[in-house]
């Protein structure tokens, strides 16, 4: 009996055993299967001119949460889940630097946005600045209002949009001998603003573009677009590109106020405009992806059925067109030059400072493609220097502040946000559009 007991305790073992094992493999089998089915294989990467310079996953559980928005910050890729989850990702290497869990998980989150200091995101009603290097925070408080999207931050302020049509400035870290102001704008601020050196830049529902300044209240001037905006403005200095859903895409001088062009695509545009060097990419709900000369604002080319726009290199534009389907273009004409079918729903980055590709999934795979004999990336976009080595040749009167404790949530230590001086008021200041379709705050596209 004894014996007998042995062997077949010995054989649950193994049958408990080989289970386990069928199980570990199934989902081994499954994990990599769908890791397949998602990522963009290297076969296929060098069929289209490509090669996969890295994947990563972002800490999300996809069964019960997803991928809110992804933002591009020079060499700094920013991910928000929807679980209130901050990851900072090398954006050359792939290489997480931080993962941040920020406010209450059941609580939507608005961001992420960043600069090359600070990354900021309101979760809830309540404001939080991380340090960029370590993704922990600099400044956390209560904003004036219900949110109405992604914040913005200046050197020196954080601006929250708010549903009311306020724009709020708080001073970050160590300028707390700076005073919150705001400015108020008519409409619903439901787009999230655009940060330039020297502007504040953001939209209302009302169909306005507003441009203040951003280091102190002062308006600079407004413009009636006649219909809603939904996409983020884009920027090339000095000029401001705001599209709205009646297919407009105005340029406009962000210091002077004055127009340099108006482009008309005929369909709502919904995503934010590139503006790359001596051209600007649209795509509109035709759809098409429009070439506009961003000096005469005469259109280059249209491309159909191109949804969203990537990236553009020395020679193409990527994009993917309304069948999911990745798409690569000759950037002299448009034309086609490959296409790639697609799984699964594909989301890109509006990338507008390199030529490197960015695809992000709602459960989190994020995948970066350049083309092959691209090692570096090409930058669109300059890195200041020169404004450094300026203020290094410029003698300071006092050491920099310590860095400020990060605030508590109490109102007594929060100081009261004053409005901006009389060139927004002259503007309409004071004005408030009745709500309509609700106050709850929405986000535009969260990949621009």
């Amino acid at each position: 009996m004894r014996g007998i007991s042995e062997v077949v305790r010995q054989g649950v073992r193994l049958t408990s055993a080989t289970i386990v094992c069928a199980l570990l493999s199934t989902g081994l089998f499954a994990a990599t299967a769908s890791m397949t089915h998602r990522m963009v294989g290297e076969e296929e990467a060098t069929r289209l001119g490509l090669t996969r310079a890295w994947f990563t996953q972002v800490r999300v559980d996809s069964g019960r949460n997803h991928v809110e928005r992804a933002v591009l910050n020079g060499d700094r890729l920013t991910v928000l889940t929807s679980a209130g989850i901050v990851q900072e990702i090398d954006a050359l290497t792939g290489r997480t630097y931080w993962v941040a869990p920020i406010g209450k998980e059941n609580y939507p989150s608005l961001g992420p946005t960043g600069n090359d200091k600070y990354v900021a995101i309101v979760n809830g009603s309540t404001l939080y600045v991380l340090d960029r290097v370590d993704g922990k925070p600099v400044l956390v408080r209560s904003v004036g209002g219900a949110p109405g999207a992604t914040p913005a931050l200046a050197p020196d302020y954080v601006f929250i949009p708010l549903v009311s049509g306020r724009i709020e400035a708080y001073p970050i870290e160590g300028k707390k001998k700076l005073t919150p102001w705001y400015y108020q704008s008519f409409g619903r601020a439901m787009v999230p603003p655009l940060v330039t050196p020297d502007s504040i830049v953001w939209t209302t529902d009302a169909g306005y573009l507003y441009v203040g300044n951003s280091k102190s209240p002062s308006m600079r001037f407004r413009l009636e677009t006649g219909s809603d905006i939904s996409a983020q403005p884009g920027y090339r200095k000095p000029y401001v590109f705001v599209a709205s859903m009646n297919g407009d895409l105005f340029a406009m001088n962000e210091v002077s106020g004055s127009r340099l062009w108006k482009y008309s695509t005929g369909f709502p545009i919904m995503r934010a405009p590139a503006a790359i060097g001596d051209r600007v990419f649209i795509t509109s709900g035709e759809p098409a992806l429009h070439c506009i000369d961003a000096t005469t604002g005469n259109g280059a080319w249209e491309a159909p059925h191109v949804v969203q726009f990537a990236a553009v290199s020395k020679n193409r534009v990527y994009g993917v067109d309304d069948l999911e389907a990745f798409v690569v273009l000759d950037a002299k004409n448009g034309s086609t030059i490959a296409r790639m079918a697609s799984g699964q729903p594909i989301r890109t980055l509006v990338n507008d400072q390199t030529d490197r590709v960015y695809l992000v999934s709602d459960d989190g795979m994020v995948e970066c493609l350049h083309e092959i004999a691209s090692k570096e990336p090409m930058r669109h976009v300059q890195k200041v220097a020169q404004t450094k080595e300026k203020e290094k040749a410029t003698p300071s009167a006092k050491p920099t502040a310590p860095a400020a404790k990060p605030a508590e949530g109490t109102e007594k230590a929060q100081p009261k946000a004053k409005p901006a001086g009389g060139a927004a008021k002259a503007m309409g200041a004071d004005e408030q559009k009745p709500a309509k379709k609700g106050d709850a705050a929405t986000e535009a596209d969260p990949f621009g």
